[in-house]
């Protein structure tokens, strides 16, 4: 009898150190999740934290993007209120020159470019920056004219060789390569015509 108490006693221990054991592991697997659910609600929050500083940064950075463009707009308008002005004489003639070169007049053009250069240097009442941004203003349309000219000129006198060796269809082309590049040229025109009516071509 008593071996069968004993029996049932250490079953008894044995169901309620299992039972203890379950429970310490389920209050256990709790605890964690409790613990990962913080974990994951504070990185949640320090995230939240991390995107409101960006956020405040952008803002930060947007409102000085703002303040600084501002300030460059009133800088500009500044400036254009106290700027100095072209002198009138030199507005006209650079106005002179780029009709020239707009109307396909090259070599009128790089006349009329060249002699701004000396009229703006001269100049005492307007300061050497401003004399430079004169300069500058004109430069390309003078530099492409000089170009324009120099390389029909190169074609005009390539012609002339070929027209002295009497090779007159080679120097036609020669000619007619000038006037793709200019043709108002009127040196090129003129000979052209008169090889043509010459040696009776059309």
């Amino acid at each position: 009898m008593k071996k069968i108490n004993t029996v049932k006693k250490i079953k008894l221990f044995s169901i309620l150190l299992l039972a203890a054991l379950l429970l310490l592991s389920l209050l256990l697997f709790l605890s964690g999740c409790s613990k990962s659910s913080t974990s994951k609600t504070d990185t949640s929050l320090s995230e939240a934290q991390t995107s409101q500083s960006g956020s405040n940064t952008e803002n930060q950075a947007t409102t000085e993007n703002i303040n600084s463009s501002s300030s460059s707009t009133s800088t500009t308008v500044q400036a254009a209120i106290t700027s100095e002005q072209v002198p009138s004489d030199i507005k006209k003639m650079i106005t002179k020159a780029d009709v020239y070169f707009n109307d396909g007049l090259y070599a009128e053009a790089v006349s009329a470019y060249r002699s701004i250069k000396p009229a703006v240097e001269k100049n005492t009442s307007i300061s050497d920056s401003l004399k430079q941004e004169i300069i500058n203003s004109y430069s390309k349309n003078f530099e492409a004219s000089k170009t324009i000219t120099e390389t029909a000129r190169m074609h005009f006198g390539n012609a002339m060789q070929l027209e002295y060796e009497k090779r007159i269809n080679e120097a036609i082309k020669e000619l007619e390569e000038a006037l793709k590049i200019y043709p108002k040229y009127q040196d090129a025109i003129d000979k052209l015509d008169s090889i043509k009516s010459l040696y009776k071509l059309k």
